[in-house]
């Protein structure tokens, strides 16, 4: 396995260390390591996502109805906390 040096302010470093000390990861490294990957199949899965929309046909307007569906999804979210 390869290594590259991270210069990380005190407040990450603080947050590194907490998540290092709640037991899920045995190190900083483990951890970073975890959001990399994390990052990478994020990523995978958007441009997958993407792919799927572009391939899927031609774009169509959406209707009032669906802007209204959307908008109260969101306001239903914020509400959620």
């Amino acid at each position: 396995m390869s290594t590259i040096p991270v210069e990380l302010p005190s407040d990450l470093l603080d947050f590194v260390e907490t998540r290092v000390g709640e037991g899920r990861f045995g190190s900083a490294s483990a951890y970073l390591v975890a959001l990399v990957d994390a990052a990478r199949k994020n990523r995978s899965a958007i441009e997958t996502a993407l792919i799927e929309g572009i391939e899927s046909g031609p774009a169509k307007e959406w209707t009032s109805e669906e802007w209204q569906a959307i908008r109260d999804r969101v306001t239903q979210r914020h509400k959620q906390g």
